[in-house]
């Protein structure tokens, strides 16, 4: 809860339209604005470590894949051979 001499020392800014005052908010408003996408770009963004990791993890599927394909087939050939 705010103090006393917190509560004294708030600006009031008058609603008033005049030049003056719109230039200060247009220029509080270009700040907020910067900060606030400058701080969704810094956290939404996706680290190297993790897309490494999911290429990683694609590649040894595939590989794992192709390999058992393969052991698949020579099983088949070598049943085959037999009959």
């Amino acid at each position: 809860m705010a103090t006393q001499g917190e509560r004294q020392d708030f600006l009031w800014r008058p609603n008033t339209n005049d030049s003056t005052n719109l230039t200060r908010y247009e220029a509080e408003v270009e700040l907020w604005l910067k900060a606030f996408k400058s701080a969704e770009r810094k956290y939404s963004r996706k680290p190297f470590q993790e897309s490494v990791t999911v290429i990683g993890l694609v590649l040894s599927l595939t590989v794992n894949l192709i390999w058992m394909v393969g052991l698949l087939g020579v099983r088949v050939f070598q049943w085959l051979r037999k009959q």
